[in-house]
């Protein structure tokens, strides 16, 4: 009896174990290596705040997974609502693990932990990608659980909504997988139409439904034209692992799970760097430790190990970056920023408030939604200027909105402008026409306003 008791326990603890450890990650410990979360605060951010996806700001996502971190940002739009929201996703997404590969999980835990020289842990921050990840894992685990064909469908169709080009790919390798079996295969179609449709339903209410063809089915030309770039350390372990991945293909041509790690490498192009390969890493791992077992008490030594690196890597990351300091902006607390940084911010907000007239925002995304969200600020299109992210043409269409304006600010980034790093998107032909046809009247640090009359 005591035994059993001490198991429950234990099985309680370890699942507010990871939810506290990660809320921890996301704040402090990586809060460095958070990616695209800004921007995907951002989309959730304008959700909630009544904006209309594909009409009142661009992205190139389906909506399910801005609409999903919206729920709690509708009491209060604070990155700290939304990081106790991936806290939760994040508990769930191991609970699943758990059932799935057993004691392993620990094993998982400590590669998802991992900062240096593979960027693992960057995997763990919000945002559409990590939710593609989680859909991934329920598939290979309904799978082999023999769960609902229904339910596996509602799963197709929810990836498809949250990235349209890897959760297409998902349905098409249940198709060819089920392909004899007619009537497993009617099943998990009526599944997937069911929130496809519903989403499509809701899009053509709001007016959006052409907009979101465009972003993000007829954009894709221009996306994957424009915005192809390699880290060539990150190329190489791409191809080990999917090296290894084809031979453990060939040894179990019957695994559909296979197939779905397969196609969920198509996560890595055209941006083939540590965030993309690191988001593929993790579903190849799981993969590989659904093989063999392991004893129970490694799971000690895991976290103890785990606590460890987050600690010594913050305290690392502070010592390299000598001026990091935390920062409570509005929407934005426990924010780790340089000093110089915040010294700049502070100077543009202070410049930007004491102009007569509306200031566009026509920096990096992250910056974009970092400066919106902080001061209130509704999103827009000009919020996201990166190459691809405006439908078919997207550069086009943009300088034709800036030539539509006619008095106001725009405020750039003149580094990001002439950067030579080929992972940058920022679309520097727009900065070129704002350049050209405004007035600079004001230069802080690296941003630069221009005056449109």
């Amino acid at each position: 009896m005591k035994e059993k008791i001490a198991k429950v326990n234990w099985s309680n603890f370890k699942y507010l174990f990871l939810f506290c450890y990660f809320f921890y990650c996301l704040v402090l410990a990586y809060n460095l290596m958070r990616g695209d979360s800004y921007v995907n605060f951002g989309f959730s951010y304008a959700v909630s705040r009544g904006e209309v996806a594909y009409l009142d700001f661009n992205m190139v996502i389906p909506p399910f997974a801005p609409w999903l971190y919206s729920i709690f940002l509708f009491l209060r739009s604070s990155i700290l609502v939304f990081y106790l929201e991936q806290a939760f996703l994040l508990t769930l997404f191991f609970y699943f693990l758990f059932r799935l590969i057993g004691n392993k999980t620990w094993i998982y835990l400590v590669l998802l932990s991992i900062p240096f020289p593979i960027a693992m842990v960057s995997v763990i921050f919000p945002g559409y990608n990590f939710l593609l990840l989680f859909f991934l894992l329920l598939l290979i685990y309904c799978e082999k659980k023999k769960k609902s064909d229904y339910l596996i469908g509602i799963l197709l169709g929810l990836s498809f909504l949250t990235k349209q080009t890897v959760g297409g790919l998902f349905v098409l390798a249940s198709i060819y997988y089920l392909f004899v079996d007619y009537k497993k295969v009617i099943k998990r179609a009526i599944g997937f139409f069911i929130p496809v449709l519903v989403t499509f339903f809701i899009l053509l209410c709001q007016g959006s439904f052409l907009s979101f063809l465009d972003l993000c089915f007829f954009g894709l030309f221009d996306f994957g034209h424009q915005n192809l770039s390699i880290d060539w350390f990150y190329l190489v372990v791409f191809l080990i692992a999917f090296l290894v991945l084809i031979i453990r293909i060939i040894r179990k041509p019957r695994d559909i799970s296979n197939y779905y790690v397969l196609l969920f490498s198509s996560c890595v192009y055209p941006i083939i760097d540590y965030y993309h390969v690191s988001l593929f890493l993790a579903g190849f791992f799981i993969l590989l430790l659904m093989d063999g077992d392991i004893r129970r008490k490694i799971s000690y030594h895991v976290i103890f190990f785990v606590l460890s690196l987050s600690i010594i890597w913050f305290v690392i990351q502070n010592i390299y970056y000598d001026d990091l300091e935390i920062i409570h902006y509005p929407n934005f607390e426990f924010s780790l920023i340089s000093r110089s940084y915040h010294d700049v911010v502070e100077k543009i907000d202070s410049y930007l408030e004491s102009l007569d007239d509306d200031v566009i925002y026509f920096l990096r995304g992250s910056e974009n939604y970092f400066f919106k969200i902080k001061n209130n600020l509704d999103i827009t299109y000009f919020d996201l200027p990166n190459y691809g992210n405006y439908g078919y043409g997207g550069t086009q269409k943009i300088i034709k909105r800036l030539e539509n304006i006619h008095h106001g600010y725009v405020v750039v980034d003149v580094d990001a402008y002439q950067s030579k790093d080929s992972l940058q998107q920022y679309i520097k032909e727009a900065v070129s026409y704002i350049k050209e046809r405004g007035k600079l009247v004001k230069e802080i640090g690296f941003y630069q306003v221009y005056r449109f009359e």
